[in-house]
């Protein structure tokens, strides 16, 4: 199996390898982007050599891109398009106008006139309108027809005529001219840039302007004006401006200057001579036009004011925080319309409208509700759910809340809490803080914690909670340890306040504290716990020590109480100093009687040390030796040692600590007395025991 792995890897190894790298590169996004990159401005280009599909695929997403910023950022367009459509409506407007003077002046004048009646017959004669024949009639001068030409080709790329009917040729038109100007510059050697700019053919004229890549030729009746030669310089100026890059680059289809018609059909003006009239007549004619003039410029003022009023309305619309303007239509007859997104606490559109002199009822709002987040409307949504007490300072900055100044302690608790649940907060910073805290709330917060007795009356002042009158003490324990962690309380005064012990209630407080033997009988009376019967030291010692520490218990009586552990210590006590060890005369060994006695004090012994050690006492047992009376006295000392020393061995044999017991030889004892003489021998030759306890 490995031989054939190796012939595959020989055979394919390479390619194995490369599809490996070819996987890896398009699992990358980065490389795929680059090498994308690299190919599409040329795929690009070849899809629009080899058809539309490209556009008709991306057409979509571009028209979606162009509306949706429409909708959104109607201002962006508005700033584009306005410095070529502000010049034409102006120029539009502007020649409607002077039309329609000049037909109102015309008609004024010749309607009542002899002239006037002539021209009605005519008018009806011909089948024309009255205005036509007028206009026919004191015509100075009229431009009939204008052809846009292109420079290089003599191509006609635009034609547009006063009257369709009398229309020709452009392209005819357009190469005639053409070979004019070539033949007039060649015939008169004119230098390079020097171009044919009129000529008359009868009752007609023909002006030419000039530009860059195409020119502007005229055809005009009557005698114009010079006037109109700025007119037709604007115009060709206009057209390299629009399609500049189109003229440069024509390639014969003249159907993309058709957009052009409008700025090419403003220059198709006409002049009509003024007939003179009887005084009487002018005067109605002149006062007609004032009045027409003075409406127009009435309703001029009005456009211009209410166009002003609604540009104030817009700025202040957009000046305010929480509302964002999509879409605003100005409508001169019919209710205008403002759309857009709009903060429940913003301003309410309605009064800014009257701020800016418009009436609210003429314009229909289409506000979709939504949540800003700049710091004034956070700010004003904070004051509207929280409130701002006085000399607070609230501010917001970076989606941080800050807060500063004196701040009532149920204010901030209620900010602390839900603050942070506004959209827009992110953090609470409190900063340069003083927490107040009135009287009244703490102490209600005092009385929810822990409800008054009604012999009790409680007052706040300068954080102290100040208790008159008189409880029990179960109430006033659990208010010693908890009003201080209340906030607003920082101590507690009780000076006025008696507090009432029950002796059932003390007896149960000091049983769960020390607890009580079956052996132990307890009381409480005015303050004193009396105890009787038997207990062990350790138990006595904790309650002589904690006792009066128990809140309603002054004093301890324990007279009739036995200590266990002191009695059973005096008991082995009495025990082993009342037994002693005989030994034979004359000699260290033991006695019979001796030792049996002996054998009984190892369990005495440790009886009498654990009775200690429940007391605290660190015993030790003195062994006294005794000699006979016979023999000097050095021999009667030895002997004496020797007998305690062989107590001390015997006892240490049986388990006891040597370092406790302590041998002590007496030599021979003093003269017997009275009551020893019965048995002076026995008492002569003995070991008696003692304990002794540390002072």
């Amino acid at each position: 199996m490995d031989d054939f792995d190796e012939l595959r890897r020989l055979l394919l190894g390479r390619e194995q390898e490369q599809l490996r790298e070819l996987r890896e590169r398009l699992e990358d996004k980065e490389k795929r982007a680059s090498d994308v990159s690299g190919v599409l401005p040329q795929a690009v280009k070849l899809s629009r050599e080899r058809g539309a599909e490209l556009t008709h695929a991306l057409q979509p997403a571009v028209e979606g891109s162009i509306r949706e910023t429409i909708e959104t950022r109607p201002q962006v367009f508005v700033e584009s398009f306005s410095p070529i459509l502000g010049p034409l409506v102006r120029r539009s407007i502007a020649e409607s106008l002077r039309g329609l003077l000049q037909s109102l002046n015309e008609t004024l004048e010749h309607t009542f006139s002899w002239q006037g009646l002539k021209w009605r017959v005519e008018a009806w004669r011909t089948g024309k309108s009255f205005a036509e024949v007028v206009l026919l009639r004191s015509l100075v001068y009229r431009v009939e027809q204008i052809f846009l030409i292109h420079r290089e080709t003599s191509l006609s790329l635009l034609h547009v005529t006063a009257d369709a009917a009398v229309a020709k040729d452009s392209d005819m038109v357009a190469g005639m001219l053409s070979a004019i100007q070539d033949f007039v510059h060649d015939s008169f050697q004119a230098g390079a840039d020097a171009t044919l700019e009129e000529f008359r053919v009868g009752d007609l004229q023909v002006w030419i302007v000039p530009g860059r890549y195409a020119f502007l030729a005229a055809v005009i009746r009557g005698n114009p004006s010079r006037d109109l030669h700025p007119t037709l310089e604007q115009a060709i100026d206009d057209v390299h401006i629009l399609k500049g890059s189109a003229l440069a680059s024509f390639n014969g289809d003249a159907s993309v200057f058709a957009p052009l018609r409008p700025e090419l059909e403003g220059c198709l003006r006409a002049q009509y001579e003024q007939k003179p009239a009887s005084e009487s007549r002018r005067t109605m004619a002149w006062l007609a036009l004032a009045s027409a003039a003075a409406l127009a410029i009435f309703a001029g003022m009005l456009a211009w004011r209410s166009e002003g009023r609604w540009r104030d309305f817009l700025g202040l619309l957009n000046a305010e925080r929480g509302i964002a303007v999509t879409a605003a239509d100005h409508g001169w007859f019919s209710p205008s319309r403002v759309a857009g997104l709009r903060d429940p606490l913003a301003e309410n559109p309605a009064d800014l409208a009257r701020q800016a002199g418009l009436d609210p009822g003429r314009i229909r709002f289409d506000w979709k509700d939504y949540l800003a987040l700049d710091a004034t409307s956070v700010r004003r949504r904070f004051e509207q759910r929280f409130g701002v007490p006085a000399g607070v300072r609230v501010a917001v900055t970076g989606g941080g809340l800050e807060i500063a100044g004196p701040v009532p302690f149920e204010w901030l608790e209620r900010v602390r809490r839900e603050a942070a649940q506004m959209p827009g907060v992110t953090a609470l910073v409190e900063r340069d803080l003083t927490v107040t805290y009135d009287p009244g709330h703490v102490l209600e917060r005092f009385q929810a914690a822990f409800p008054l007795p009604p012999t009790v009356a409680a007052r706040v002042e300068n954080g102290t909670l100040i208790l008159s009158g008189k409880t029990a003490y179960e109430w006033i324990a659990p208010v010693r340890e908890g009003a201080r962690r209340l906030p607003g309380i920082t101590a507690l005064a009780e000076k006025e306040l008696q507090v009432a012990f029950d002796p059932a209630l003390v007896l149960r407080r000091f049983e769960g504290r020390f607890g009580l033997p079956d052996t132990v009988n307890a009381a409480v009376q005015e303050g004193v716990l009396t105890i009787s019967g038997e207990a062990s030291h350790a138990w006595l010692t904790r309650v002589r020590k904690g006792a009066a520490e128990t809140p309603g218990i002054t004093s301890l009586d324990e007279r009739d109480l036995t200590d266990l552990d002191q009695r059973a210590f005096q008991q082995s006590k009495s025990v082993i100093e009342n037994a002693f060890v005989y030994f034979l005369v004359n000699k260290d060994n033991f006695a019979t009687e001796g030792f049996a006695a002996l054998s009984r004090l190892p369990d005495e012994l440790r009886r009498c040390q654990t009775a200690a050690k429940r007391l605290g006492l660190d015993i030790g047992i003195e062994i006294r030796g005794s000699a006979d009376t016979v023999g000097n006295e050095a021999k009667n000392l030895d002997l004496s040692q020797r007998r305690a020393n062989a107590v001390r061995d015997f006892l240490v044999t049986c388990g006891l600590d040597a370092e406790m017991l302590k041998p002590l030889g007496l030599g021979a004892p003093p003269v017997a007395s009275a009551a020893e003489k019965a048995v002076p021998e026995q008492a002569d030759r003995r070991v008696a025991l003692r304990v002794i306890t540390p002072p």
